[in-house]
């Protein structure tokens, strides 16, 4: 494969996942925001048609397959986060549950109101999976809500930019200087970027040319005070 972008520490890859994923080596981590969109909620006949289960079965097996190719990729010292929301949570969990003998559920709260009605967001989930085996130096523990403010719109470099220091509080404790870092859904590249700071390598693949263009900007900006 022919990367779109790489440096000494980061390798971008532009392409569907799926296709890419067998073809990549080991990792210690695994740290993504995949799409989560539920198509089901948005049915403009929801007084005729009752909703079902069943209106998860796309994302499900879309995740299946996601989590299928993906976790054979991860060393068992290893780490697996995946970011969410309260909808696609409970699609997300079977098929990490089947694979790893640990799971958390972990909260970032943003500090601030978002959208919504009448409940209005102010947080977003993440499932944080591992294998007893997996490595940690997060000394005697972390906590499972991490308070870190969400990026402002018009410092976003993609719609749904993650803020540097949420992903290094991430990436410090399930990883050593040195490991390896994969997302597969890499968006603005902001995974990578911290994962860099933190003198990590990191692997990324996007399927949109123009969020691989963007992630390789950030990624080429070697002063750890410009890459957030």
């Amino acid at each position: 494969m022919t990367p779109y972008y790489a440096d000494d520490a980061v390798t971008i890859y532009h392409g569907d996942a799926l296709e890419i994923l067998p073809e990549l080596g080991m990792v210690d981590l695994v740290l993504t925001d995949p799409p989560f969109f539920m198509p089901a909620q948005h049915y403009a006949s929801r007084a005729e048609w009752q909703r079902s289960w069943g209106d998860t079965s796309i994302l499900a097996a879309w995740w299946s397959s996601v989590a299928a190719a993906v976790v054979p990729k991860l060393r068992k010292t290893g780490h697996l986060i995946t970011f969410c929301d309260d909808e696609s949570y409970p699609v997300f969990y079977p098929p990490l549950y089947r694979r790893f003998d640990l799971l958390n559920g972990l909260v970032w709260d943003k500090g601030a109101i978002g959208m919504g009605t009448p409940w209005r967001h102010t947080h977003e989930l993440l499932i944080a999976a591992r294998w007893s085996g997996s490595k940690w130096s997060g000394g005697n523990g972390q906590s499972d809500v991490l308070r870190v403010k969400s990026v402002l719109p018009s410092e976003r470099r993609h719609p749904v930019d993650k803020p540097i220091d949420l992903l290094r509080q991430l990436i410090l404790p399930t990883t050593d200087p040195g490991d390896t870092v994969l997302d597969p859904f890499v968006g603005g590249g902001s995974t990578l970027a911290a994962a860099k700071s933190l003198g990590r390598r990191a692997i990324g693949i996007e399927i949109e040319e123009r969020s691989c263009e963007i992630a390789a900007n950030r990624c080429r900006q070697e002063v750890l005070g410009l890459v957030g």
